[in-house]
Parts: C-alpha cells; structure tokens; sequence
C-alpha cells in the first residue's frame, strides 16, 4: 500500500525524499538526508579462514535504510543509479590493484525473483559494471535453497539459514580472476561469507566484496585500506 501510495503521489507531485517524506523536486533524497548518510572512511574485512576485504561507501544508517527499503520492498529501481555511482565511486584504489576482474552479485532465490520482479543486487552489479567497464559474471552463482529473510534472524541464527544456500554454475570463468561479489547491505556478514565460501572452490585470484552500506561488527574489522571517494 505504501509502495502504491509513493506511485500516486510521484505521478502528480515532484518526488518526495524517500526518508523523510519532504519534497526535493526529482531527487531520491532530500539534502538535509543526504547529510544525514554516514560516510564509509575505511574498508571493512569480513572474518574467515581467508580475510575478504568489504568496501561501502556508507555505514548502515537509518536514510540508508530507508533506500535500501525503497529499492526492494517499494519497487524503487531507481535508487540503483544514486546508489551503483556511489559504490562504483568507493572501490578507489582496490579497483587500480585488480588485473582480471568479473562482477558477481549475491543471487535472488527464483521465487523472490518472481515475486518482486527484479534482483536487487544484480541490478546494482549492472549499474557498477557499468560505470566501471568491469564484466559482468552471468549466471554464475546460484541459489540451492530458499532462505528465510536475513533481516528476520537473530546473529546467532543467521549463518545456518545460508549453509549450503549458494552453489557455483560455471567456476572455470572465475579461475585465476579478482571477483567482485555485489550486494545492497552487509550487516553480520554471514550471506556474503557464505558466498565466499563457495566462491573460493573456483580458485580466483582475490575476493572483494562492495556492498551500499555495511555495519561495524565484530565479524567485520576495520581495515587499514582506504576507500577512496571519487569527486
């Protein structure tokens, strides 16, 4: 209903901002929001038998949220073009280190896909991709199983729900590349730890993780790399 509602009131008023609900004239955010998004100074590094570096050009906070929210439940495909310039703009220097690179988001379950219409992070690996000139990998890690939402666990129960959920398609296309594993937000990390997981059986050169946004946990340090912003 609210998704609807924002449908109605775009057709016949200018855009209002997605997190506060205040006109901007065609902006996704108003500019008292945009101040309000909390800028990502350094890289995280997801925990695991091998360290991943997590680059975001924000920390999870509640504007973020609320585009994050926009983009999956409220059919809020737009938010991809703010939000894929931003990421693409926060890989800085580790894109310079990268000699083979290939894109791979985070798969969508097929009966979500069917559900909400699109891949939230796949549209975001297309926008990055495109901004960057970084290949796209098709198809080429897939959902075994449907999991019950993230969002909806405890820490604790969390890494069980993704066992085993992920499963590789066509490995031999990663072997010997820097992968690019694409989502919207990593919080506990245990999905995108999951995907590397299975990622790794394809022997890559290294893992990165870029995501919109990701919170500081104990499962995530930070790291002394810098996530440079593009101006």
């Amino acid at each position: 209903m609210k998704g609807f509602c924002r449908f109605l009131l775009d057709a016949v008023f200018p855009r209002r901002c997605v997190s506060c609900d205040s006109f901007t004239g065609g902006s996704l955010i108003c500019d008292l929001c945009s101040v309000r998004l909390v800028r990502a100074e350094t890289a995280g590094l997801l925990d695991g038998p091998n360290e991943v570096p997590v680059c975001s050009p924000f920390l999870t906070c509640d504007v973020l949220l609320d585009l994050i929210r926009f983009l999956k439940f409220e059919g809020g495909t737009a938010a991809t073009g703010l939000l894929g310039r931003e990421m693409s703009a926060a890989l800085g220097s580790f894109a310079e280190e990268f000699h083979d690179p290939v894109i791979v988001p985070v798969p969508l379950h097929w009966t979500r896909l069917a559900r909400r219409g699109y891949d939230q992070a796949g549209l975001l690996a297309a926008e990055v991709s495109k901004l960057t000139g970084i290949p796209m990998g098709r198809r080429v890690l897939g959902r075994r199983k449907r999991t019950r939402s993230q969002s909806s666990l405890d820490h604790g129960s969390r890494r069980g729900n993704v066992r085993d959920a992920f499963r590789l398609r066509r490995a031999e296309s990663l072997r010997g590349r820097d992968v690019l594993l694409v989502d919207d937000l990593v919080t506990t990390g245990e999905t995108v730890r999951a995907c590397c997981r299975v990622l790794d059986e394809s022997g890559p050169a290294s893992l990165t993780v870029l995501c919109a946004g990701r919170r500081r946990t104990a499962k995530i340090k930070v790291e002394r790399h810098d996530c440079h912003m593009f101006e």
